[in-house]
C-alpha cells in the first residue's frame, strides 16, 4: 500500500516538474540553455556562481535523512538505473524547496553525483523557489 502511494506521489511530482520545465524553458525563444558544467559540479553550478558560494566542498556534509545515497559515491551520472534514480527522487520530493540547494551541496561534499534528469528537477525546484521568493519580496 505504501509503496503504491509513494510511487504515485513520485510520478505526480515528476509529471509536474516535466510540465513546468517544458512550459517555461525558453518558450518561443529558439535558444538553448545548455552549458558545459564541470563533472564535479553539484548540479547547482549556475546557482553557485550567482550566489558566490564558491567552494562548496568546505565544511561538513549535512544529511537530509538520505544516508542511503552514499552507496552511489563515485558513480558516474550516466550509470544510474531507474531504481537508483527513484531513490534520489524520493529524497528530493520529500524535502522543502528551501533545502534543495543545500542538499545538492551536501551530495557534492559526499562525492555523490545526481542522475542528469534528477539534477534538472532539483534545479527547477531551486529556480521556482527563488522566483517565488523574489516575487514576495517585491
Amino acid at each position: 500500500m505504501w509503496i503504491l502511494l509513494i510511487s504515485i506521489l513520485i510520478a505526480l511530482g515528476a509529471a509536474f516538474f516535466i510540465h513546468r520545465f517544458s512550459s517555461s524553458n525558453n518558450a518561443g525563444s529558439g535558444e538553448s540553455d545548455i552549458r558545459e558544467v564541470p563533472a564535479d559540479c553539484c548540479g547547482a553550478h549556475e546557482i553557485c556562481e550567482k550566489e558566490g558560494i564558491g567552494n562548496v566542498t568546505q565544511g561538513e556534509a549535512i544529511y537530509f535523512n538520505d544516508e542511503e545515497l552514499d552507496q552511489f559515491r563515485g558513480k558516474a551520472p550516466d550509470q544510474y538505473t531507474a531504481s537508483d534514480k527513484e531513490q534520489f527522487r524520493e529524497v528530493l520530493f520529500t524535502m522543502h524547496p528551501h533545502e534543495v540547494q543545500e542538499w545538492l551541496q551536501s551530495l557534492m561534499k559526499r562525492g555523490v553525483k545526481l542522475p542528469p534528469d534528477v539534477r534538472e528537477e532539483a534545479l527547477n525546484i531551486i529556480k521556482e523557489f527563488r522566483s517565488e521568493a523574489a516575487t514576495k519580496a517585491s
